[in-house]
């Protein structure tokens, strides 16, 4: 159906209608049967049910499935970094064995071992490249790469920054890259002249030898996925694109925990001007031209704001405000903000009651879920916390169990997905099946 406002004229209700419609009816799609489709939508259904507060057919479930099929189907994480037919073949069988659930995706969060090997990174570990070959996903490695003085030499030029000086420090081959001037200053046939240097010329042979290796990458991820939505599974998030909290842009990759930390006492000013940077960088680039994807929802992974990290004077001077307007800046774009609240937020639950009601959903790692239903119930829909140990080494009658006191505790009224609190690789594929028997049995709403 055609609009019949332009988009400017439209309640961020509307515009979020707009974005509905193409989550439920994607043009990109072509199901195998029409029963396939009538089953993606319903899937669909529900989760926008859930997310407006309403009340679905039954409560709706997010397997935190992760890197489970790989281990399920006796591979592995490092062996599918190379082998991506193969990642593509486990994924199909585990959908077909597995039959009905309520999202599904590809391996996609497995890179590419090849391209990984030629461009190693200081920043993350990956198994057999930096951690053991059995190790079943990447590692993260935190460091102070932007130092405390270059905050205005960041916000001044970013993309400069990133080129000469972040790369160089997080990236072996970009090193030649800090001997450049500045890119602003780089006219004409400058560049030629840059490539001159063979070290700067091995950055670009390297890139150009690698694209045919991304390419197959990328088309092996499209292809399970578009494989999967064809069979009726939907996909919960708009593009596999993601949004960081202006605290944590700084916080995770550029300060680490120990700079961030030591700004919020010694340089309060800079680090609030920085944020406030970011945060108009990020409403007029990612946000105003978030696409019309199969979803709108936009997964944000909160990293620094949990109740250990900060006091609750400090989440309400760094943490919040900043949050809280790129939330509203993607709601107002009719996207559905979709923060990943790692770590605890029992301290945090009345500080993020501030959003206007159905505009966001809540996913708690380890948070109390009956006290996050108590204080949000009406403001956001939640999910989260069924113990991903519980997940990995319970028995399927205690899943079961506990997602039966979650569904109980934080079902009545809607507004509540049924889902771990992260995701797991190895387990039992029963403590999976409990989940979504739990959802069935236990989670269906009396009409």
């Amino acid at each position: 159906m055609p609009q019949t406002k332009k988009w400017e004229d439209m309640t961020w209700q509307e515009k979020r209608e707009e974005r509905f419609k193409h989550w439920l009816n994607p043009p990109d799609v072509k199901f195998v049967s029409k029963e396939t489709e009538k089953l993606y939508k319903q899937r669909v259904t529900r989760f926008i049910k859930a997310i407006k507060l309403e009340e679905p057919d039954r409560v709706p479930v997010i397997l935190p499935t992760g890197n489970f099929p790989a281990y399920w189907g006796g591979s592995s994480f490092r062996t599918l970094m190379y082998d991506y037919k193969k990642g593509h073949e486990i994924w199909k069988k585990f959908m077909e064995a597995f039959g009905d659930m309520d999202i599904f995706n590809g391996p996609s969060f497995i890179p590419s071992g090849r391209i990984a090997e030629a461009i190693p990174s200081r920043i993350q570990k990956l198994p057999g490249l930096g951690l053991p070959e059995t190790a079943t996903m990447n590692q993260f490695v935190e460091g102070e790469y932007m130092m405390a003085d270059e905050y205005d030499l960041y916000m001044a030029d970013p993309t400069d920054y990133n080129l000469r000086v972040m790369l160089p420090r997080t990236t072996p081959l970009f090193e030649p890259f800090k001997r450049m001037p500045p890119m602003r200053n780089m006219m004409g046939n400058y560049w030629l002249t840059v490539m001159t240097d063979p070290e700067v010329r091995k950055i670009f042979e390297t890139l150009l030898s690698l694209t045919d290796e991304q390419i197959k990458w990328t088309t092996a991820s499209m292809e399970i996925n578009s494989y999967i939505r064809a069979h009726g599974y939907p996909s919960l998030w708009g593009g596999g694109i993601m949004a960081a909290a202006p605290f944590d842009h700084f916080a995770d990759v550029l300060r680490g925990t120990q700079g961030i930390a030591m700004d919020m006492f010694r340089q309060p000013k800079k680090l609030h001007e920085a944020m406030e940077w970011y945060l108009n960088l990020s409403i007029n680039t990612t946000i105003k031209n978030f696409p019309m994807t199969s979803s709108p929802i936009c997964m944000m992974p909160l990293h620094k704001g949990d109740d250990t990290f900060m006091s609750d004077k400090q989440f309400a001077e760094f943490y919040w405000p900043y949050l809280r307007r790129l939330f509203l800046a993607m709601i107002d774009e009719g996207l559905v903000p979709f923060p990943f609240a790692e770590g605890r937020y029992n301290n945090r639950l009345k500080q993020i009651t501030d959003t206007p009601p159905s505009g966001v959903v809540w996913y708690f790692d380890q948070t109390d879920m009956k006290e996050a239903k108590r204080i949000l119930g009406g403001i956001s829909c939640i999910m989260g916390n069924v113990p991903t140990s519980l997940v990995i080494k319970g028995t399927p009658q205690q899943v079961k169990e506990a997602c039966r006191k979650l569904i109980e505790d934080c079902a009545p009224g809607g507004g509540y997905i049924l889902t771990g609190g992260a995701s797991i690789d190895r387990g039992n594929i029963e403590n999976l099946k409990a989940m979504m028997d739990a959802a069935k049995e236990y989670g269906v709403y009396k009409k």
